[in-house]
């Protein structure tokens, strides 16, 4: 399935000042996301990508080049005929499943730790 790539349109100042504003706080998200496993950091970087390819023409020109970039669109694509209700629940259960995993890192991590000593 091959994506078109979107026409890009210029946003208001209001909406870049704001689009901004999410970058950075997603970036910091992600950040701490890399460093604690419990909170799912590639997502909230992901989240930073995308809401800068819409307030950015040269980031978006650079991230629809990139095929990982492309194989996530598509997965956001994917997610256009699901209501907002069902976009909720999958969020969460993305986010659950990311929990799950950080904290099974956790333990694994602490396992090996244990047979080492």
């Amino acid at each position: 399935m091959h994506l078109s790539r979107p026409r890009f349109r210029p946003l208001p100042l209001v909406y870049r000042i704001l689009g901004i504003i999410l970058v950075v706080g997603f970036l910091l998200i992600g950040l701490v996301g890399l460093i604690l496993p419990i909170i799912p950091g590639i997502v909230f970087l992901l989240l930073a990508v995308y809401v800068l390819t819409r307030i950015s023409r040269r980031a978006a020109a650079y991230a629809h080049n990139q095929p990982w970039f492309n194989r996530h669109l598509r997965h956001l694509d994917a997610a256009d005929s699901l209501s907002v209700g069902e976009r909720i629940k999958l969020g969460f259960l993305v986010m659950a499943r990311s929990v799950v995993n950080g904290i099974e890192w956790c333990v694994g991590g602490f396992k090996d730790r244990d047979k080492v000593s």
